[in-house]
């Protein structure tokens, strides 16, 4: 029986990754897409290469014990003059990510795969993985702006032009199978508990 797939989004200082530690807390398997992705870049043979074809070979630096690092300066510069960098980057980095958590949902072999992803529709991720359900986690924008301007050190305006860069969180709601609400008014672990025994 193959696992099912459910994905947890939600916007900068939304709380997703409050759930998916809670999950698991739980005992569950979450995924983390972006930090996936992150180490990919440097670990992944094949998307380093196909990096490397796409930008050439100063995306990456040899770095003293023999493995490869990021050249995050050079990779920067390269998205921010060329528009088509971004969309051509990701469609190497996304497809590298659906493979790694294919493996290690084989690998888990459980009833129940859980997985986190900030940009899951706006990165497309949801057409690739297809997941069975969506949860997604809301706040309201006072509160996400204060959470993320403390989590990160932020300015506000910073973290209100990051809310900007993402999909707005009502349509992200729209597209959700469920919603949990993370307004320090109602308990995540009782929706979560509650949101288990359906799926």
């Amino acid at each position: 029986m193959s696992a099912k797939l459910i994905a947890i989004t939600g916007g900068i200082g939304s709380g997703k990754s409050v759930v998916s530690q809670l999950l698991r807390v739980m005992g569950y398997t979450v995924y983390d897409c972006d930090e996936r992705a992150k180490w990919l870049m440097t670990h992944d043979e094949q998307l380093r290469n196909e990096l490397c074809r796409l930008f050439g070979t100063d995306t990456y630096l040899p770095s003293a014990n023999g493995s490869w690092l990021l050249n995050k300066p050079y990779l920067s510069d390269v998205i921010f003059s060329r528009p088509d960098a971004l969309t051509k980057m990701n469609a190497c980095v996304h497809p590298a990510v659906w493979r790694d958590m294919q493996t290690q949902i084989l690998a888990e072999s459980k009833e129940y795969f859980f997985f986190e992803s900030a940009i899951l529709y706006e990165s497309g991720f949801d057409h690739l993985s297809t997941p069975d359900e969506v949860w997604a986690v809301s706040a309201p924008v006072e509160l996400r702006i204060l959470r993320a301007m403390q989590r990160d050190n932020a300015s506000r305006e910073k973290v209100l032009s990051r809310i900007a860069s993402q999909m707005p969180q009502e349509e992200k709601i729209r597209r959700a199978n469920h919603i949990i609400l993370n307004d320090d008014t109602h308990s995540i672990i009782a929706q979560v508990h509650k949101l288990l025994e359906t799926v």
